[in-house]
């Protein structure tokens, strides 16, 4: 498939009876080639912040990225026309209500892909799309999510937060060993569809932006990890070790170690 190709696809594809909310911010940018799409939507958040302009709701596409990254500056393959390489600008006027935001991204990314995959995705603490195959389980997606907070007029903070998300599609060989695809998995929707099947999906789960108890508890269903399973992760340059035994009522990782409680807000599970 070629640029012009996916572009008449997209159009073709967007849902155009379903709920409007699902359908996906109407401010929508689609590029051929760039570094990445969390980088453009920051240059755009700085652009209207300089301006002092109201930014709008915003979904940036590229059919391929030259520097598509994931936690820890880590690259992420990003090859033309395999995969859903997008990142959606929202504004909020509260950002409390963040906190159940990269809960609410992953359940929504997780429920769109779930009729096309032969296994269930779960998701692997904090931000990995997980498919468990007879090989083992197998990454098919990622997300990074960076807030920008910044001063209201009367000193309430306000952000913008940009929700970057990386899925794979195509059958490429340039996926690494413990990477996966749907059309490796067997999955044969167009790419365009699969695109904006994910997009309503998150949409739906955004509308919960703030409801911590419903984000807490949907995440729990999805969860890839199970109490008692010998979890390390790594908390900035220091990695932990102990026994998952769940998450608490503000999303946080709870691990046993050695009869201790530990509570991760941040890091990433290595295992």
């Amino acid at each position: 498939m070629d640029f012009d190709a996916y572009l008449k696809d997209l159009e073709r594809a967007r849902p155009a009876h379903e709920d409007p909310e699902d359908r996906g911010p109407e401010n929508l940018v689609v590029l051929r080639r760039i570094s990445s799409t969390n980088r453009i939507a920051r240059d755009v958040v700085a652009e209207y912040e300089r301006e002092a302009q109201h930014l709008y709701p915003l979904l940036v596409l590229a059919f391929e990225q030259t520097e598509g990254r994931g936690r820890q500056g880590r690259a992420w393959s990003s090859p033309a026309g395999q995969g859903v390489y997008a990142a959606r600008v929202l504004t909020v006027d509260d950002v409390e209500l963040l906190q159940s935001l990269p809960l609410l991204v992953g359940i929504g990314l997780c429920r769109g892909m779930a009729r096309h995959l032969p296994a269930p995705c779960r998701l692997k603490w904090p931000n990995d799309l997980i498919i468990e195959t007879p090989e083992g389980r197998r990454k098919i997606g990622g997300i990074l999510i960076e807030a920008l907070v910044r001063p209201g007029p009367s000193q309430d903070p306000s952000a913008a937060a940009i929700i970057g998300f990386g899925l794979n599609h195509g059958a490429v060989d340039e996926l690494p060993e413990v990477g996966t695809s749907l059309r490796r998995l067997g999955g044969d929707v167009s790419l365009a569809d699969f695109t904006w099947e994910v997009i309503s999906s998150l949409e739906r789960e955004l509308r919960h932006l703030g409801d911590l108890p419903y984000a807490v508890a949907a995440y729990r269903e999805l969860s890839i990890h199970r109490p008692g399973d010998a979890i390390s992760a790594r908390v900035g340059d220091t990695v932990v070790e102990g026994r998952f035994t769940g998450f608490d009522d503000r999303g946080r990782l709870l691990l046993d170690r050695n009869g201790e409680e530990l509570k991760l807000t941040a890091g990433e599970v290595i295992e």
